[in-house]
């Protein structure tokens, strides 16, 4: 389960916004109600991103779309403070992140986690905004990305969205749970493939057959004096033999479309290359043997290079298993789909102890190649 995140993104670093609470409840009586607003930055790009600043800040007033009459209320916190300074502007009252040194380049792959804690929300039901604002060195005009803030009425409460079985077989159903409180104003909406469905009064809802893998969402709002609190929650069902959408198709003869997957790792070495010689997806498991929450973390970088097109995926593991030798423990995981005659550049850095393992799952007849082999 997570929150619905905006659908298109401007930024050159990918953002999540989260709360705590989820979703933040507004203030009534003399005991002020309170939100943190975790903000994780990662680069997905394949190279360095040299970023100026960020800017951090939300509407400040008692209205619906306000978050908080008391900007001060608000305290930055910061994971990495060797790497990055994290502050509120005096002037502005925007909170704003900056490298450290100021030359410092965001590597290929890091995140940052910034906080501010202890924001007094407002007594009006509604949905208040947060505003990024991106500028990074000789990239034009400053991004921007506006995450929603759904501010609900004193112990209402929602979550817990998911499916009773995360794998179905393709054309088989589902039921989809979720806890939800009861209230005048407020109303559930599950959205799945272009339709919405009022589910207000249930709290367990069956799927249509799926038939491929499928995202749902489900959009709550509460109305209370003029005020209208949006918060939604997505969960994904995966559906095993998909029907499979295509051109054409010849086949003559019997053929095989899949394969045992090949599980492989990189040695001594810090970057290899792979020629894909069919359709596939790459996986891999990256476990760190040590708590490391900074610049230390293990990373592991795919690139996918196609067409002309760069497309990297990257994990990063910051914190040890209980028990490093638990199997139930999986680690972080990331998961690559490649194109035939794709180059595939793997890549792994930081320096706190890790074990790895990537695994290659063909469609067709076909190695991961090595380039030069």
């Amino acid at each position: 389960m997570e929150v619905r995140r905006p659908q298109d993104s401007a930024l050159v670093l990918t953002c999540v916004v989260e709360t705590d609470p989820a979703p933040a409840q507004i203030s009534q009586g003399p005991t002020p109600a309170t939100v943190a607003l975790r903000i994780t930055l990662t680069n997905h790009q394949r190279t360095a991103v040299h970023v100026d600043k960020v800017r951090i800040s939300f509407p400040v007033g008692s209205g619906p779309g306000d978050l908080t009459t008391k900007p001060d209320s608000g305290v930055p916190y910061l994971d990495n403070g060797q790497h990055w300074r994290f502050q509120r502007d005096a002037e502005t009252g925007e909170f704003v992140l900056t490298p450290r040194p100021l030359s410092r380049r965001f590597p290929p792959g890091d995140q940052v986690e910034l906080t501010i804690a202890g924001i007094e929300v407002n007594s009006a039901v509604g949905t208040s905004e947060l505003t990024i604002d991106e500028a990074v060195h000789e990239g034009g005009e400053p991004r921007q990305e506006e995450w929603p803030l759904a501010k609900v009425p004193v112990g209402f409460g929602v979550g817990d969205f998911r499916p009773r079985h995360i794998l179905v077989q393709g054309g088989s159903p589902t039921a989809l749970t979720w806890r939800g409180d009861s209230r005048p104003g407020a109303t559930y909406t599950m959205v799945h493939a272009g339709k919405t469905e009022d589910v207000t009064d249930v709290r367990n809802w069956p799927t249509p057959d799926l038939h491929r893998d499928s995202t749902f969402v489900l959009a709550v709002e509460v109305r209370e004096d003029g005020g209208v609190a949006e918060y939604a929650l997505t969960t994904t069902v995966t559906v095993a033999r998909p029907d499979l959408t295509i051109g054409d198709l010849t086949v003559h003869g019997k053929t095989t479309l899949t394969h045992l997957p090949t599980e492989f790792g990189l040695g001594e070495a810090d970057e290899l290359t792979y020629t894909a010689e069919t359709d596939g997806f790459l996986t891999g498991q990256l476990v760190s043997e040590e708590d490391a929450p900074g610049d230390d973390a293990p990373t592991l970088t795919v690139t996918v290079s196609a067409d002309g097109t760069d497309r990297l995926t990257s994990v990063q593991a910051r914190q040890a298993p209980p028990d490093p030798e638990d199997p139930r423990f999986p680690g972080s995981r990331l998961t690559a789909v490649v194109p035939r005659g794709a180059r595939v550049t793997i890549g792994r850095s930081g320096t706190a102890p890790s074990r790895h393992l990537l695994s290659w799952q063909p469609f067709g007849t076909g190695e991961l190649k090595p380039v030069g082999s």
